[in-house]
């Protein structure tokens, strides 16, 4: 065997070893995820796994029955319900489920390594470096929660596409350029009908690296930019041909839900913006910046706040900016060209555009001009999008100084090795989802009587313990449960529970008095017949609605 894929393989290894530390150490019982969001998640992944079996419609949920393109109310999860489907052959869905984000966590490592070592010619100590942090990034772990967000796994592939598109443009292969560029359209219509938050970062991204570029390469004026417009016209139209026709389902089901509920109101998107310390916010939990976190208390809140990137790797990070977009030159001495002081103050702009002091954010012109950008809350997430940006500026901007070290000071350079990768770990690694309690709990139930035609839940569970608190107990597990049986059994629900209901959901606190004839007036208004109702804990587990 060549030397050369043994360190790969280790790293690899290692790293994957490390990310699912505590759902190995279950015994694979716990996947990533809690009791919401985790069945949330699943249920949706059983949708796509019903629509590949030709049980469903592609855009139909069995959830929040009888409205009409359904998924819309949610990320869609295409790409993960594939690779779903596929586990789905040998795995319950729990289990299927921690190989989903397994398979993408592989896909990420390996792009990130191949973008480093090869595509930019970095070097292979440089990509398992890269590969190794971006797999288990601290901000990653503290929300693996969010499976979502772990597509994050296909920035490099874009990336990767990316530079074949810039490449093959210079070196006059034209052919070879559009196939990279439509490869790279049908990335990013099918991401975002998977995760939209990271596809509409990297887009946006992309976008703002573009302005930044066209200034610094001095490309800004109008017939400058008209001549480069004109170069590359085959490579921007069939890019932008195939993700306008690529992006058809994605439009078709987003568009009018967006329309149906406005988006995200700005003062619900306030508190998740960044604060002056989110940047370096890993969480209270961190193993090595977690005791500078709890000193600062309420000036570094926690949840999703902790998003933020490591110390040491911050600073090395502020520093490769100043030497790259002030002095024009890599920490080295080297210069450096247009392209990569553009991607650094692709960074350094939207990063500042996220941040919020007091109630002022520039994040308010985004949300009021750029297209997408009211579908999303939790902008804190842009700072796990920036996680790679991050890496391979410090890497680009650092690896002439780290060479040197590694001659000369070899114990320094080892220390900072060390310490880039201790800092990125902590306590929080949120495995709340059980094959053994949830999945024995749902797949214990009796099936719903023949004639039913949809089902509504009180209770899916004999023993339901507090979800939280009673606000939110009240909200999620009768419905998030639901979901999941719905698609199970192939019965519609009129229950369910997601970034956005219904305009008429009113189905939160079952064990209210009036639960019942809530449920009772939906049916009369959608014009339901034969509705049942399932309650675990009554000795009538299943009866119909009077």
């Amino acid at each position: 065997m060549r030397r050369g894929p043994v360190p790969l393989a280790l790293t690899y290894v290692a790293a994957m070893l490390l990310f699912f530390r505590k759902v190995i150490a279950s015994g694979f019982d716990q996947g990533f995820s809690d009791r919401a969001d985790g069945i949330i998640e699943i249920s949706i992944l059983e949708h796509w796994r019903n629509v590949l079996a030709g049980a469903s419609t592609w855009n139909v949920t069995n959830y929040f029955h009888p409205y009409p393109a359904t998924l819309g109310y949610n990320d869609g999860y295409f790409l993960y319900g594939v690779v779903y489907a596929f586990w789905r052959l040998v795995a319950d869905p729990f289990l299927a489920d921690t190989l989903n984000i397994a398979t993408f966590k592989t896909i990420g490592f390996l792009a990130a390594y191949a973008l480093v070592a090869r595509a930019l010619r970095w070097g292979r100590g440089a990509g398992l470096l890269v590969a190794f942090l971006f797999t288990n990034a601290n901000g990653l772990m503290v929300q693996a929660g969010h499976a979502q967000l772990q597509s994050i796994a296909l920035l490099p592939v874009a990336m990767l596409l990316g530079v074949a598109v810039a490449s093959a443009e210079r070196e006059g292969r034209r052919t070879a350029a559009c196939c990279a560029a439509a490869g790279l359209a049908l990335l990013l219509a099918a991401w975002l009908f998977t995760a939209f938050y990271m596809a509409w970062f990297t887009i946006f991204f992309g976008a703002i690296f573009a302005l930044c570029w066209v200034v610094m390469s001095g490309q800004w004026r109008p017939m400058a930019l008209l001549r480069v417009v004109v170069r590359h016209n085959a490579v921007l139209e069939v890019g932008g041909i195939v993700f306008a026709i690529a992006a058809i389902p994605f439009l078709s089901v987003y568009l009018p839900k967006a329309r149906e509920t406005g988006g995200q109101a700005y003062q619900a998107v306030l508190p998740y913006l960044v604060l002056p310390l989110d940047p370096v916010n890993v969480g209270a939990a961190n193993y090595v910046w977690g005791w500078l976190v709890r000193l600062l208390g309420d000036a570094m809140p926690e949840g999703e706040h902790g998003t933020g990137i490591p110390l040491l790797l911050f600073v090395l990070a502020i520093v490769a900016m100043w030497q790259v977009v002030v002095r024009r030159r890599a920490v080295g001495g080297d210069a450096v060209d247009a392209g990569f002081r553009a991607f650094a103050a692709a960074i350094l702009l939207c990063w500042l555009l996220t941040i919020r002091v007091g109630s002022v954010s520039a994040w308010a012109l985004v949300y009021d001009l750029v297209p997408g950008a009211k579908g999303m809350r939790v902008v804190l997430r842009f700072q796990l999008f920036l996680i790679l940006p991050v890496l391979l500026l410090v890497i680009g901007a650092w690896r002439r100084c780290a060479r040197d070290w590694a001659g000369r000071r070899p114990v320094l350079l080892a220390g900072i090795l060390a310490l880039l990768i201790a800092e990125q770990f902590g306590s929080d690694v949120p495995v709340q989802v059980s094959r053994t309690q949830d999945g024995a709990a749902l797949w214990s139930l009796p099936p719903p009587p023949k004639d039913c035609r949809s089902f509504y839940v009180v209770s899916a569970r004999r023993d339901a313990p507090l979800y939280i608190d009673a606000e939110r107990t009240a909200l999620y597990p009768h419905n998030v449960d639901a979901m999941l049986l719905a698609e199970h059994w192939r019965l519609p629900t009129i229950n369910g529970f997601s970034t956005f209901n219904p305009p008429d959901w009113n189905f939160a606190d079952p064990a209210a008095a009036n639960y019942d004839s809530r449920i009772a007036t939906y049916a009369v208004r959608h014009s339901l017949s034969k509705v049942c109702r399932l309650d675990a804990r009554s000795p009538q587990v299943w009866r119909f609605l009077r």
